[in-house]
């Protein structure tokens, strides 16, 4: 008799634990924005094979975010700084909701230009042990910046992220700032 309850018991919880998991899966805003570099001594003389850049993977699926960032958030202070400066060009700003689930199941967000079509790429935020981004990010500088055909630069980079704090993605090019914090709104149902 002990062994069926018990038994029914370890069944039942057994059964209810992938409910109770994602019924607690917290959500977090991501938001990123990515900049040009305009400062040449920054890029070490150094010679990019541009053979050896893939396309984006996952591009035409990829989600549309919102292409502002919440106001008053950090990285919209940081986006209003660096427009005001020489150096830099503001390429991208987006935010988003989502849960992090593994990185098979991610669903990837385009990240694309405001205007001109010179960024393009994707960002995944996932679940390894630690919540990670990937970054696959490609850059087409205005013509005659660099002299001669504009040559395509990619960000590709995975990390994990820490939770409330700007990580920076660099390239000499080119760079991202990604903020990722919990959320504890309403999501809007999808309709």
């Amino acid at each position: 008799m002990r062994l069926t309850l018990f038994t029914s018991i370890l069944v039942a919880s057994l059964a209810l634990a992938p409910l109770a998991l994602a019924a607690k899966q917290p959500l977090y805003e991501v938001q990123v924005l990515v900049f040009a570099n305009h400062l040449r001594k920054l890029d070490g003389h150094e010679h990019w094979n541009q053979e050896k850049i893939q396309p984006v993977s996952g591009y035409r699926k990829a989600l549309k975010p919102s292409t502002t960032l919440p106001a008053g958030s950090t990285l919209a202070h940081d986006e209003r700084l660096l427009s005001g400066h020489p150096h830099y060009t503001i390429l991208a700003a987006a935010s988003w909701v989502q849960n992090a689930v593994p990185l098979r199941a991610t669903k990837a967000i385009r990240i694309a230009s405001h205007v001109d079509g010179r960024l393009k790429g994707v960002v995944r935020v996932f679940q390894w042990r630690l919540l990670h981004v990937a970054l696959d990010l490609h850059y087409t500088p205005p013509q005659g910046v660099l002299g001669g055909s504009a040559p395509v630069f990619q960000l590709a980079e995975s990390r994990p992220m820490a939770l409330y704090r700007t990580n920076y993605f660099d390239h000499p090019k080119f760079g991202a700032l990604v903020l990722i914090t919990p959320y504890h709104g309403t999501v809007p149902a999808r309709g």
